[in-house]
This record gives C-alpha cells, structure tokens and sequence, in this order.
C-alpha cells in the first residue's frame, strides 16, 4: 500500500508540475524515519509492520497534504515565473503589437468548434491552476496568404488568428491560451512600468498603422483620397458622437440626435449641415439624388414619448425644403423599438433618375420588401413578393445600369440581388447563390469601380457582375481594419466602401433623466476600404 501512496503522490506530483522545496523534501524524510526502525527489522516483527506500515502511510498522507496546501502556491508561482521571464525586449513585442493593430479585438478565420469552446475552458483552468502550459508557439504571420491551413497562425496587423479546418488539439488551444496570458501580462506590465518611470513610452514612429500614423504622412494632401484602390484610415477630429452617415454625391454625411453634418471625402473633420428639429431626433436613412437634394428618414418624439416616422427634403445648402407626408402608407397600430412605440421608420432611400423614392423600413402597409413614391408623395407601386423577403439589413441601391436593386432572401433563404420593376411593382433578374450560404445580408449595394456591384455585408465586401455565377470576395471581414460589427458604412460613388467604427462608448444623461452609450468622437476612426477585385 506505501509504494502505490508513494506512487501516487509523485504522480500527481509531476503532474501539477509542482516546485517541491528542497526544505520540504528534508522535512518528509525527517518525518519517514521517525516511524521507528528500518525496514528489515519491520519485516522480522509482523504485528509492528502493520504497525510502521499504518505509521508511514499516516506520514506520507501528511506529506501529500502539505503538498496540496502548496499545490495552488507552487502552479501560481509555475505561472508567474513564465511571464516575468519575458524580458524587456519580449514584452515591447507585445505591447506594439496590441497597438499596431488595425482592429480593436480578436478575429477569427472561423469560429470555434463547441467541442474546442468546452476543452478551452477547462485548458484555462489547467493553464491558471495548474500550471500547464504549451511546449510550442503560435506561427506569426505577415499576411493573411502566408497561411497554409496547418496549425495555428496569428496575423499581427489584425490580430487575426487562423485555425486548421480539423478540430484543434489541446496542444493548439494552450498555445492560444499562452499568447494570449502573455500579450495581456504584458500591457498590463508595460504600463505600470511606464508610469513608475522605469520605462520610456514607445516611439510613435513604431505604430506606422495607426491612425495618426496616416495622418502624419499627409495621405489626406495625397492623391491617394481621390485613388479608388487606396486603403485609408483617417481618424475623426470632429466633435458629432455619430449615430449613423451616409455618401453624398461628393461627400459623406454624418448624424446624429437633432444634427446632420458634412464632411469632405478624405477629411478628418465634419461641418454642420442641419439642425432645425422641433422634437427629439434621429436620421435613420439619408440619401442625395443628382439634383443634390438631400432626403432624410427621420423618427422624431412627439407627444407622449412616441416616435413618428417622417420624411423630409433639404436643398443642396441644407436648408428645408419640404416634408412628404407618409401616413397614408403607414400600418395601423404601428410598431415598438426597445420598449417605445412608433407609426414605423426607415431604414434605407434610394432616389433613382426618374425622381422615384424606394423606401425600405418598418411600418409600412403591404411593402414588406419595398415602397415606391413619386417625388410629391404619390404611391407607384408596392413590393410585397411571397417568394422572396427583406429583413432591414437588406440594403438597396444602384446599378452601372441606373435600375435599382435590392438585396433580398428567397424561400431557401438564400442570399440575392434582384432588380427593382418600379411601374409594374415587381422583382426581375434576380441573381441567386452568388455567395457563399453563410454570408450575411448585404446592407450595402452600390455601383462598383470596376464591376457592376460591390456588395457589404458582416462577411465582408463582394464585387459582382451581372451574369457572373459567383461574387468576387474582395476583403473577407477577418481583413477589415476595424471591428466590423456596431460599424457604421456607406458607398462612395467610385465604388469605395466607408466604414466608420469607435471601439469606446460614452454614457450620457438626458434631460429626462435617462442614460444612455454614445460614441467617443475622439475615438471615431473612418476606414476608406478599396471595393476592387483586382489590385
């Protein structure tokens, strides 16, 4: 029985990967030998062998008690020494990495497996507990085709991890596990050192991809604003927290409660447009057609908290045109948003050359794919198909042909764009099963550069040619340099994709008393993204 305890403790010893002080082992031998006499003399006296064998098992329980009252101590230590041993050099490693980065969080190739999510949650545990860490590391890689599909790859520039198509082992998820303890040990050491003085701030000039980084290298002077392939970031320097923008015909416009500004393509900064609201307001959806009128979908608080569904016309210097009265297409009861109740809203405009308003929203009476208005208001056509549907991220857009198209799901829910009949109050030329069945709903369809469409969704930017069996993936989202959900997008009119993103939320009070997120303006960035499949 003592050589299976003995066995036993050393085993597990071993496997805790515990550090036995030296002390500790002179204490148990101590311990062993006070039982009483050697071994043979036990073996001569039957009746004291069960005795000294009682004994020693009383004392090599003891011992494993001791061990497991420094078991936690010594894997806290097994962890703490692997990250001091990181040295100076190692630990400005990481902290620039965390900095370069264009995205402000983790992405993945693909998403975790549920049998990975289960076995990383008890790796963790092991690795913080216990001590039990990786014998390898990740593969830093340079660009995201430098992958091979084997293993586990980290691209720095988007802190972008890629993972095999089979299951990963445990030895790949410690080594996740292991960056990932390392790079946040090391912000948090590389700050504190900062502040105690013990080291100096890293260099700007060793952050050449972040914002100001750009800025400094005067791209916004450069031909590269005006250079459809050109990928920008140009952090924002104005002062609107943004709640949503969209392209004019040479600008982009920016809104938020009870304003809507414009600012210059390539600008870092945003001038005031419009602000005459007699009520509480937000601009769900804004669009310019080619006599540079600006069409705002807006939901204002009247009376009794409840929101109503408006659309309004400015002229081209912003000021008020005129509003188009929408009751008549509106749904009876209306509809309720986080608990507030609304006749409806809309959520995308497009006005086509003719002058015709296509109207996608929430609210409207047998239109659940779209609503098409004249310019004084009078119904051309609803589009209510049963074999296909629109949710709201469904966007709608033009053509190189000048039609109008949407993006729609047909019975299969398979994703889609179709062109919009407007005098006939049909759907026609639909492309179907261009993409990929995963891909998320196109919010953006607009004229491409060089191709009919480019396309933007959550799985990334597609160009697309009528006719084409598939869509091009031109960036994948894993690639974007910003986080892209909670981001605001547009479509520029040379096929450019816009995205507006701020990693940090504000908390504000209201009048009324109520709190609410807002956006940092300081923290905004806007990320000019080339829509060309060849470059």
């Amino acid at each position: 029985m003592s050589s299976h305890w003995e066995r036993k403790l050393f085993e597990m010893a071993g496997k805790e990967q515990m550090i036995v002080p030296e002390s500790l082992n002179t204490k148990i031998e101590r311990l062993i030998s006070a039982t009483g006499g050697a071994k043979s003399e036990i073996d001569t006296r039957p009746r004291l062998k069960r005795r000294a064998v009682f004994k020693k098992t009383i004392v090599l329980a003891a011992a494993m008690t001791m061990l497991f009252s420094i078991t936690a101590m010594a894997s806290v230590g097994a962890y703490r020494q692997r990250m001091e041993a990181m040295n100076q050099e190692k630990l400005e490693e990481y902290f620039r990495q965390i900095y370069r980065s264009k995205l402000p969080a983790d992405n993945y190739n693909r998403p975790y497996y549920k049998s990975e999510q289960n076995r990383m949650k008890e790796l963790s545990a092991s690795y913080e507990e216990q001590g039990l860490f990786p014998e390898g590391e990740l593969i830093m890689l340079d660009a995201a085709e430098d992958y091979t599909g084997k293993k586990i790859g980290f691209l720095k520039d988007t802190s972008t991890f890629f993972f095999p198509e089979k299951e990963m082992s445990d030895e790949e998820l410690l080594q996740i596990i292991d960056f990932i303890h390392k790079r946040d040990y090391s912000l948090q050491r590389m700050n504190e050192m900062i502040a105690a003085g013990e080291a100096k701030t890293l260099d700007e000039s060793a952050f050449e991809a972040t914002p100001e980084a750009v800025t400094e290298s005067s791209v916004l002077q450069s031909d590269a604003v005006t250079d459809p392939g050109q990928e920008l970031i140009i952090p924002y320097t104005g002062d609107l927290p943004l709640l949503s923008m969209a392209a004019g015909n040479d600008c982009i416009f920016l809104t938020g409660w009870n304003e809507v500004h414009r600012m210059k393509i390539g600008s870092s900064d945003s001038e005031l447009f419009f602000d005459d609201f007699d009520h509480r307001t937000r601009i769900t959806a804004l669009c310019q057609d080619q006599k540079d009128h600006v069409y705002l979908g807006l939901m204002q608080q009247k009376e009794y908290g409840n929101w109503e569904c408006c659309l309004w016309v400015l002229n081209a210097e912003g000021n008020f045109l005129r509003e188009i009265d929408l009751s008549p297409y509106m749904s009876f009861g209306g509809i309720t948003i986080a608990g507030e109740k609304s006749n409806g809203f809309i959520r995308h405009i497009v006005v086509d050359e003719k002058g015709l308003l296509y109207l996608r929203g929430a609210g409207f009476q047998d239109a659940d794919i779209l609503l098409i208005l004249d310019t004084d208001g009078n119904l051309v056509s609803r589009i209510d198909e049963n074999a296909y549907s629109a949710g709201l991220t469904c966007g709608i857009g033009i053509g190189r042909d000048k039609r109008v198209y949407t993006a729609i799901f047909d019975r299969e829910h398979r994703l889609c764009i179709a062109a919009v009949n407007p005098k006939e109050g049909r759907l026609e030329d639909v492309s179907v099963g261009i993409v990929p069945e995963d891909t998320i709903s196109f919010d953006l369809v607009a004229k491409g550069y060089d191709a009919d469409f480019v396309l933007w969704g959550y799985s990334g930017i597609f160009s697309y040619n009528i006719g084409e069996e598939r869509a091009v993936c031109v960036m994948p989202a894993w690639e974007t340099p910003c986080d892209v959900e909670g981001t605001l997008c547009c479509a520029l009119p040379d096929g450019r994709i816009v995205l507006a993103a701020c990693p940090e939320r504000k908390t504000v009070t209201d009048t009324d008393g109520t709190e609410r997120k807002e956006w940092v303006p300081e923290k905004t960035c806007f990320y000019y993204l080339p829509g060309l499949r060849q470059q």
